[in-house]
């Protein structure tokens, strides 16, 4: 059972690699969710401030700086999905077993489709109703579930299975 079938298969010419720009992207959107994380307390602080109060102009920028961030985050994303879509990406290692090939793509989709919520729950909370903010807050706590699994998985592979897994997203490795 074929759980994602690349664009093309390795022998006819699919990646054998992660391309510069989509391993520049995946990193990129890791140090933007992690800077998403101080600025969040600031944007709790601008919408905690007794009736009457102004907020200090640091947790302003802030603010401004973590929504413009979040829409960073879902532009290189869909930026991230169109090259995976338009060129493919490396077939699984070579004795990744189906289940943990379903696992991947479960994954893979769930950290997209929260990106893009996340931005999504943001914009309506800071444009239209600060009531959809517990959403984007579940969100953000799904989101970093699925990033430790994430991330749990690509270090399971680089120190259990000892395979590409990793090295292919942080080098230039087959």
């Amino acid at each position: 059972m074929t759980v994602y079938r690349p664009v093309v298969s390795r022998l006819d010419g699919s990646p054998k690699k992660f391309s510069i720009a989509q391993r520049a992207i995946h990193w990129t959107i890791l140090l933007l969710c992690i800077a998403q994380v101080p600025t969040a307390w600031a944007v709790q602080r601008t919408h905690a401030i007794p009736n009457g109060l102004e907020p200090r102009p640091l947790d302003l920028l802030l603010h401004q700086v973590h929504a413009w961030s979040g829409w960073l985050i879902m532009g290189l994303t869909f930026h991230l999905l169109i090259l995976r879509i338009r060129h493919g990406r490396p077939v699984p290692v070579q004795g990744t077993s189906p289940i943990a090939q379903s696992l991947a793509a479960i994954t893979h989709l769930a950290l997209y489709g929260l990106l893009f919520a996340l931005a999504f729950t943001g914009t309506v909370a800071m444009y239209l109703t600060f009531s959809v903010a517990q959403i984007h807050s579940l969100l953000s706590w799904t989101l970093l579930a699925v990033a430790i699994a994430h991330a749990g998985a690509a270090l399971w592979h680089h120190f259990w299975r000892r395979d590409d897994v990793l090295r292919r997203m942080i080098r230039n490795a087959p």
